[in-house]
């Protein structure tokens, strides 16, 4: 376990150090004004259907920080639980030089209906570093979480969310610059998972820029996940996509993926595999929860 958190953390020490704030001279703010982003997505989480919404907008705080809102609402059929419906927030405190990389804090909170409802926390550093038409991106924090109750005829099962360490890293290669290529993985309570993504922006240099996103991501043990949909990037001025994203706002949830929805629905699939166990315990004796996340950005992948 210990060298798949190595995998992940050393490119973001890597890229951290080579990110100096007293040697950028450049004109270029961190936020290109106010700005913002609009996402609808649809998947497939392990087989059960997912699909939602997110927003963020962007602000300047002086020439080098900005500040980014994050928000998602959907719902998820979980086959056991049925239709589930959750929503999250989220917001980034960043440092950034559009020209060299950025560094940041970043938390979010989510809430799922199903299992009487699972609330789950998480806060994190955040860090990329831009070389030309590469992109590394790096993110580690920590997540914590409520509980999650299933009744069925043999009683009342209760599991708890422990407190977990989550590292990623993710390297994105603009061969265009409307373009985004990307491969990531990330390490979560001694789960590995990678991922594949692909943004293309069909339309150049306009103030309302609509692209179209497609990820993918396949977890250690089997279980695979995929999400595709469309974003609508306003705000500022008319920019290609890389320049979206390396001026205007930082990708929603970099901890989480959909506002903390994939370490929830990581906890139930772990939960489900525990209820179908005949040696599980009932409340009041745990068995720990390990948190799993689907892969956004890490998603954004």
């Amino acid at each position: 376990m210990i060298a798949k958190y190595l995998g992940v953390l050393l490119p973001l020490a890597a890229l951290c150090m080579t990110i100096m704030p007293a040697n950028s001279q450049q004109t270029l703010p961190a936020v290109d004004g106010f700005s913002g982003k609009v996402t609808v997505n649809g998947g497939s989480s392990d087989g059960n259907a997912v699909g939602g919404a997110e927003g963020a907008i962007t602000m300047s705080l002086g020439h080098r920080f900005g500040l980014q809102l994050d928000a998602g609402v959907g719902g998820y059929d979980e086959p056991f639980a049925g239709q589930s419906a959750y929503y999250g927030a989220g917001a980034h405190l960043f440092w950034r030089d559009p020209s060299t990389g950025m560094v940041g804090l970043e938390g979010s909170y989510s809430h799922l209906d199903a299992y009487q409802g699972v609330d789950v926390f998480s806060a994190g550093i955040e860090a990329e570093r831009y070389w030309g038409p590469i992109t590394l991106g790096g993110v580690v924090g920590v997540t914590d979480g409520s509980r999650a109750i299933e009744t069925n005829g043999r009683g009342q099962f209760r599991y708890d969310l422990d407190a977990t360490f989550v590292a990623g890293s993710k390297l994105t290669w603009y061969p265009d610059e409307n373009l985004a290529l990307s491969v990531s993985g990330r390490v979560s309570g001694g789960d590995a998972t990678g991922g594949l993504g692909v943004e293309w922006a069909p339309l150049r240099d306009t103030q309302l820029q609509p692209s179209l996103f497609a990820r993918a991501a396949l977890r250690e043990g089997g279980e695979a996940y995929a999400l595709a949909g469309v974003s609508i990037y306003f705000g500022g001025k008319s920019k290609s996509l890389i320049r979206r994203h390396r001026e205007d706002d930082p990708p929603i949830a970099n901890v989480m993926t959909l506002g903390n929805l994939g370490f929830t629905l990581g906890a139930i699939m772990k939960f489900k595999q525990h209820k179908d166990n005949p040696t599980q315990q009932p409340n009041g004796t745990p068995p720990s929860l390990p948190l799993l996340a689907l892969c956004k950005r890490y998603s954004k992948c």
